[in-house]
């Protein structure tokens, strides 16, 4: 099974059922989080290529007239740039895998 990134809404549900994660978030998914801790995944800070990565999915999101945050926009980058599998609720992660087929996604 490939390793999973996790997006602030699940860490949010897991802590509330107490469900097991393993793997990855970011650290701006713990800044939006900060009880995301309490769950022992790896913390991911984003690199320089991770910023340039995510400021080509904006571009590519407004052009497309499909904008979207610019902390989902670093979280799909981080993905991307590390071959994860990014778990979400967020159905506009599904645009960006639209436009950046890198992108693995496992919407809940």
């Amino acid at each position: 099974m490939e390793e999973a990134l996790y997006d602030t809404n699940v860490l949010i549900d897991a802590l509330k059922s107490g469900e097991k994660l393993n793997g990855y978030t970011t650290v701006l998914n713990i800044v939006e989080f900060p009880k995301g801790l309490e769950l022992g995944l790896t913390v991911i800070t984003p690199t320089l290529e991770d910023y340039l990565l995510a400021i080509k999915i904006s571009q590519a999101m407004v052009k497309k007239g499909t904008s979207v945050p610019a902390v989902d926009a670093l979280v799909a980058a981080v993905a991307i740039n590390r071959d994860l599998k990014l778990v979400t609720k967020d159905r506009h992660f599904g645009w960006i895998k639209e436009e950046f087929g890198g992108l693995k996604l496992i919407e809940r």
